[in-house]
């Protein structure tokens, strides 16, 4: 530890060192009081301080994980999700068999990391499945296992909305995502040495998580569902899972969720994945053995806070405050400092690629009649001869979602909140 200190405080001195001598005035002008004082950039210093913290804590051949883990910053300010770094305390459901994927890749096995709250009727009726946002594990709400507060934690437990004493409460990580289930930084079972997928991970939709999900409900003997619940993303599976097993769903809720992104939406996600991968750690998805992109990371996670409030909330929770101090071309309204803290704190929880992949799953849903007959024509040519478990054929489907729409009453509810993403606090 001294050491690692010492390696810091000396990186830090030469960083200091080198931004005086470039600033330093010419003798001419050492009277001239118009002339600034040499330029602080704390927001600089703590990128680069924390790539030399990385630096010195690589072992060898790979970043040690434990210390990586350090590099966390401290629970988030302000009514923000307990997010966290998920690396025990759930479940793990294994499928041996391929899981058919939409967009033509397979995979020949997948992991699901999940977690319950509550007890399993005799009956299995009492059933209900939370679908997560893009970057959240399946750690909604704290239990023995893992007793760190959930993402969710206000909403599930005895007597909160989603009551334990009634429910049988489940929640995924989903494939493509880093907290326990198959992903980019999985290991790639065909490679010989055993590394990671990285960029040769396939692409996944929506869709294909919620087939993975439900070979999961499959093994557990679960044949419908009391409810599905989707936040964000998770409204999209929500919405997905209703349509790919009318039948096994009695009712759906879909908050801060699509039925298919916007274009504004994609552009916002596009710009994210853009700076991540510009990034130049990200080295095309195959950084595992090296430093992470972690300023990427950080910038893409900036854009992201900005869509998931509303302007109104904005206005009204940071208005023009500033920090009591002089004007600084680093973070200095509050709204800054409240981004810049957001991209700190996650840039090292997540997994790069899990974000590009994940996010791009979510462009690609669409609910439009067009769109699923695209992705059912895709399917068609290749089910014939695979083996993808218990998962439903295109046809079946189809038929399923036809008929239920002809023969079901439904009732919708719509509420109103001038956030952006509802569901966080």
């Amino acid at each position: 530890m001294r050491n690692f200190l010492r390696i810091e405080s000396a990186i830090s001195r030469s960083i200091r060192q080198s931004i005086a001598q470039q600033f330093k005035p010419p003798a001419s002008f050492a009277q001239k009081r118009w002339y600034a004082a040499p330029p602080a950039f704390p927001c600089v210093d703590a990128n680069e301080a924390r790539t030399a913290r990385l630096m010195a804590n690589h072992q060898g051949p790979a970043i040690d994980q434990t210390n990586l883990e350090s590099e966390q910053a401290k629970d988030p300010e302000g009514p923000e999700p307990a997010y966290t770094k998920v690396v025990s305390g759930y479940k793990k459901f294994h499928h041996p068999n391929p899981l058919l994927l939409d967009y033509g890749g397979e995979l020949p096995s997948f992991d699901i990391a999940y977690e319950t709250w509550g007890t399993l009727n005799s009956d299995k009726s009492n059933a209900i499945l939370i679908h997560t946002g893009l970057s959240a594990s399946s750690h909604a709400a704290s239990h023995p296992d893992n007793t760190a507060k959930g993402w969710w934690e206000d909403f599930i437990g005895p007597g909160k909305p989603l009551d334990t004493n009634k429910f049988f409460v489940m929640c995924t990580n989903v494939i493509g995502g880093c907290y326990g289930s198959t992903g980019p930084s999985s290991v790639d079972p065909m490679d010989p040495e055993g590394k990671a997928y990285a960029t040769r991970f396939p692409i996944v939709s929506i869709f294909d998580m919620v087939r993975a999900q439900f070979l999961l409900l499959d093994s557990l003997g679960i044949d419908k569902l009391y409810a599905s619940i989707g936040s964000s993303m998770g409204g999209m599976q929500s919405v997905a899972a209703v349509h790919l097993f009318p039948q096994r769903v009695a009712r759906l809720v879909s908050i801060s969720g699509a039925a298919r992104s916007a274009p504004a939406s994609i552009a916002l996600r596009f710009a994210q994945r853009s700076v991540l991968m510009s990034d130049p750690n990200w080295n095309r998805g195959f950084y595992y053995d090296q430093m992470p992109p972690h300023t990427g990371m950080k910038l893409a996670r900036q854009i992201a806070t900005i869509t998931y409030r509303s302007g109104p909330e904005w206005e009204q929770r940071f208005g023009r405050a500033r920090r009591a101090q002089d004007p600084a071309l680093c973070p200095d309204f509050l709204i800054e400092t409240y981004l810049d803290h957001q991209g700190e704190q996650f840039c090292l929880k997540y997994d790069a690629n899990s974000l590009i992949y994940v996010s791009k799953a979510m462009d690609l849903f669409d609910m439009g009649y067009e769109a699923l007959e695209d992705l059912e024509r895709r399917r068609k040519g290749r089910i014939e001869g695979t083996d993808i478990g218990n998962t439903q054929t295109s046809e079946r489907v189809t038929a399923n979602a036809d008929n239920e729409r002809q023969k079901r009453r439904q009732y919708i509810q719509t509420l109103a909140s001038p956030s952006a993403h509802t569901y966080l606090p």
